[in-house]
């Protein structure tokens, strides 16, 4: 989940169309994301099944006083593949409907259950051996975890490179090679506050985070059990003392890593909350507490069956409020992951002393076999949902159906092609006699070579199926008709920029000579903007070497505010430089930092900080200028104050407005609106994409603002509108003539800014303010 208010990394906005996927690593989505991708992490019964019994919980076959009716079918509860089901379907579904809102806390229940069963392995390996193999532990890790989600990686990046544009597929390279390496929850934090990529859209990647998030915690944790249960040890395995002492240590290990990583998770999230959501250190008490259920597993034994049955159900019922109370709106996860972390601590320890047959939503065949192939699910819906999304048409219930069939068409093969026959493979089991492997690998090939064919043949007939979808359902085209420049050009030029914006809207293929092209914009963003040292975190810049013309000139104006004013930047530089020696024009600000009286909240590093002095700086020049012209560009979208409570707009403008007071240059003040948010050019612009899908509307937030700004001043302050050089009746494109117009949802690319110098300039002309 990203900070709140925003949406999480990975995941899609609630009403956003289906193939319109938010990002946030902002804030994420995730899911997704993401933004954030919410990913499922991967379930931990890396073992042969018997060894997934919970430490002291009765084994297939076995009966005790007073428990239920024995399993026999399987070394697996029951109760947590149903666990899985619930989460890994309440993820997807969060992804693909934006339904339920908290589906993304599917994760948490994950990180429970592999808590709960990799501790529960350990200690049953050392209570029977007296020792833990590390070689043994993470060679079952890589067998079950890395052949599927390698497998996932290749394909996500080969589609990646044949479906997206340049940009967007080296940037799933890259997620693509951090995955493997378990690091990609570092990576989609580092771009997640990246200011100048934090509109990019969501990894398609981005549910691996999870997955890195648990290996890390295994680099560790057996190495904490080994070391505990050593000291605690005085006379050997047999001892049960030993045993109680080890368990008693051990439990004191994982309280103190839980309580440290819960506090840290509660700091994080209320200071950094992307970072939070990613972090490793804020989400270890999670698995911490499920590792520590697994440690007081004998204490549940003899557990009363009708207490059982309360606390399963209390347990289910928890985790079902968790989906529809958790929301982005929360300080997540810390605290309120505890929900669900909680709920799910219930349901596992209601099965410790026996089986749970009351517990049929979870314990059904279908909750079971749903759960069995719950990592197949997990690593291929994500992928799936952006790919279809990206080439099928507007969000429908075929469209919806279909992704969801294919995703789980995808997995049965996946799980019957990949992961069952790598997980159950001699590779990388211990050593033995040449003769001894040769025997295992041919005794594997008689027991799955006849599934390994037979999922070769469906994988092939999902291909086919995919393939005639695309053909049916073909991408409807609107274009509107473009109007022609006339003999009016000469006079005011926004007259031509209009004919290239309504050109831009109504075409069908991409031009072949943007220049910069779309995939050059995306991946310069602003660094070859001339202001952006003018702009960046820290100390306030020299105002000298952030002034364009003539010094001598007589007229003096400021542009100041956000990245909008940067973006704006080149723009004004050129109005300077073609003034005649008439103007200079300083242009200063903060990227991120709002110019409102109240400070607006921010995740981009050190801007927080920045922010005050910065406004008050440059405050403090404008008054002792006094120059003929101050122009204001804001960022026009709803934010939070830094106690993240909400702030409308109009609360928004009247804090703009108390801030401009400050300068004395009553009557002398432009608010110049930004340019509409565009189209999310990494997700919509694509080799199987047209303009079309890039071209949007003018959004209702940025009516509200334009609406506020525009109304009499008192003061005889002006508004500038944006719509001349940023949109035709209503149709902002991505383009207009041969140059992109963004580079992201937000910002103007420096060559556009440059190429509506003019336009502006009239703009201000026919303010009277020039």
């Amino acid at each position: 989940m990203s900070r709140p208010g925003t949406t999480r990394p990975g995941l899609s906005r609630p009403g956003t169309p289906l193939n319109r996927i938010v990002t946030t690593t902002s804030a994420s989505a995730a899911g997704v994301g993401a933004g954030s991708a919410k990913p499922i992490p991967r379930p931990a019964d890396t073992y042969p099944a018997a060894s997934a019994t919970p430490p002291g919980a009765i084994r297939p076959g076995t009966a005790h006083p007073g428990a239920a009716p024995r399993e026999t079918t399987s070394g697996r509860r029951r109760d947590i593949q149903g666990l899985r089901a619930l989460a890994v379907i309440a993820v997807i579904l969060d992804h693909v409907i934006a339904w339920p809102g908290g589906g993304f806390a599917g994760v948490d229940i994950f990180f429970v259950i592999s808590g709960f069963l990799i501790t529960g392995v350990l200690l049953r390996e050392h209570e029977r051996t007296g020792r833990i193999s590390l070689r043994t532990f993470y060679g079952n890790r890589l067998r079950r975890i890395l052949p599927a989600a390698a497998a996932v990686l290749a394909v996500t990046t080969a589609l990646g490179v044949v479906l997206f544009n340049q940009t967007r597929a080296l940037s799933t390279a890259w997620d693509a090679l951090s995955a493997l390496f378990f690091a990609a929850n570092w990576r989609f934090t580092a771009v997640g506050t990246d200011y100048f990529h934090a509109t990019a859209p969501v990894s398609v990647l981005q549910h691996y985070w999870s997955l890195s998030v648990e290996e890390q915690f295994y680099l560790l944790w057996p190495v904490l059990l080994i070391v505990a249960l050593g000291t605690a040890s005085r006379r050997g395995r047999g001892s049960g003392r030993d045993r109680a002492r080890g368990r008693r240590l051990l439990g004191a290990v994982a309280v103190v890593v839980v309580a440290a990583s819960f506090c840290y998770a509660v700091w994080e999230t209320a200071t950094n909350p992307t970072v939070a959501y990613f972090s490793t250190f804020s989400r270890v008490w999670e698995l911490g507490v499920g590792a520590a259920l697994a440690i007081a597993a004998p204490l549940f034994l003899r557990m009363p069956l009708a207490a059982r049955i309360v606390l399963g159900w209390a347990g289910l019922a928890g985790i079902i409020a968790s989906f529809a109370v958790v929301t982005s709106s929360l300080p997540f996860p810390g605290p309120w992951a505890a929900l669900p972390v909680g709920a799910t601590v219930l349901v596992i320890a209601a099965g410790i002393g026996g089986t749970q047959r009351n517990l049929f939503p979870l314990t059904n065949p279908v909750s079971v076999y749903l759960g069995n192939i719950s990592y197949s699910l997990y690593l291929w819906h994500f992928p799936v949902f952006v790919f279809l999304t990206l080439v099928l048409p507007e969000a429908s219930s075929t469209t919806t159906l279909l992704v969801l069939g294919t995703t789980l068409a995808v997995s049965v093969v996946s799980y019957y092609l990949i992961e069952q026959p790598l997980h159950r493979s001699p590779w990388l089991r211990g050593t033995g006699p040449l003769v001894d492997r040769r025997l295992a690998w041919r005794r594997w090939r008689e027991r799955y070579g006849t599934q390994f064919i037979m999922s070769s043949l469906g994988a092939f007939v999902i291909v086919v199926v995919v393939a005639v979808s695309f053909e049916v359902h073909d991408r409807p085209l609107t274009p509107i008709s473009a109007p022609a420049a006339d003999a009016a050009a000469d006079v005011n030029p926004e007259v031509a920029v209009q004919a290239d914006l309504a050109a831009a809207a109504a075409a069908t293929t991409w031009p072949d000579d943007l220049s910069p092209s779309l995939d050059q914009a995306m991946a310069t963003t602003s660094t070859n903007n001339p202001a952006r040292a003018c702009f960046d975190v820290g100390g306030t810049p020299d105002f000298g070497r952030c002034t364009w013309g003539d010094s001598d000139a007589p007229q003096h104006m400021y542009l100041v505010g956000d990245s909008e004013a940067l973006s704006y930047a080149p723009a004004f530089k050129a109005i300077a430089e073609a003034s005649d020696g008439q103007w200079r024009i300083t242009t200063i600000g903060l990227y991120g930092c709002r110019f409102t009286q109240v400070l607006v909240a921010n995740d981009g590093a050190g801007v927080m900080d920045a922010c005050p002095q910065r406004k008050l700086d440059i405050a403090t020049h404008i008054v002792a200028d006094a120059p003929q012209l101050v122009v204001v560009a804001n960022a026009f979208a709803e934010g939070q104050d830094t106690n993240r409570r909400p702030l409308s707009v109009a609360s928004m403008v009247a804090s703009t407005l108390a801030e401009t007071a400050g300068y004395n240059a009553a009557g002398k003040i432009v608010y110049l609106a930004p340019p509409p948010l565009g189209a999310e050019l990494g997700q919509c612009y694509s080799t199987v994409s047209s303009p079309q899908d890039c071209a949007v509307g003018v959004g209702a937030t940025w009516q509200q603002f334009a609406a506020a700004l525009s109304a009499p001043s008192t003061t005889g302050d002006h508004f500038v509108s944006s719509l001349p050089f940023s949109c035709a009746d209503g149709v902002c494109p991505a383009f207009a003539g041969t140059i992109p117009t963004k580079y992201d949802t937000v910002h103007m690319t420096p060559a556009y800014a440059e190429r509506v110098a003019p336009a502006l300039r009239y703009a201000l002309q026919t303010a009277g303010v020039m």
